[in-house]
């Protein structure tokens, strides 16, 4: 017979980065005060983890969308339709974290959109690829005093 409680740990590991792990596009930086066809844009990615857990060995996948090139900041890099960012790139993201989070660093990305709309367009996606995690923070930041954990002991204590 199953264990609801570890079906539901399970179920809430593997829907943590979708529920509190925020992926966001910041800096970003065009030549103009529009995107034009063919311009070299650049942008960072901000991570922001609002959750009881640290993010550990965080892989990401950047993606052009609609005809946009993407390029990461290596001095060999090119643009493509997308990149990886691996772990080794981007480090542990804290649990809590909602008042620091961590942008990367290094060079910033780069951005082409290859044709012209006349409507608004998704131009780039980053989303996770893979993630690891333990339960040392909840273990640790999580065990402290706590008031409410108590006993008393009452008794009638007799004259003699």
């Amino acid at each position: 017979m199953p264990i609801a409680i570890l079906e539901d740990l399970e179920q809430a590991v593997e829907d943590y980065p979708h529920v509190y792990l925020v992926l966001e596009f910041v800096e970003l930086a065009f030549p103009g005060n529009t995107i034009n066809k063919n311009d070299d844009c650049t942008f960072r990615i901000q991570l922001t983890n609002t959750g009881p857990l640290d993010v550990k060995d965080l892989t990401l996948l950047v993606e052009g969308l609609n005809d946009t090139q993407v390029k990461s900041n290596g001095a060999a890099a090119v643009f493509d339709d997308s990149f990886p960012l691996t772990s080794t790139f981007l480090g542990t993201i804290p649990a809590h974290n909602g008042d620091s989070p961590v942008v990367t660093g290094g060079n910033k990305f780069h951005f082409k959109p290859t044709k012209a709309s006349s409507t608004i367009e998704d131009l780039m996606k980053v989303s996770v690829t893979g993630w690891n995690t333990d339960f040392t923070h909840i273990e640790i930041n999580h065990s402290r005093a706590d008031a409410l954990a108590e006993t008393t002991f009452s008794s009638i204590v007799d004259r003699s």
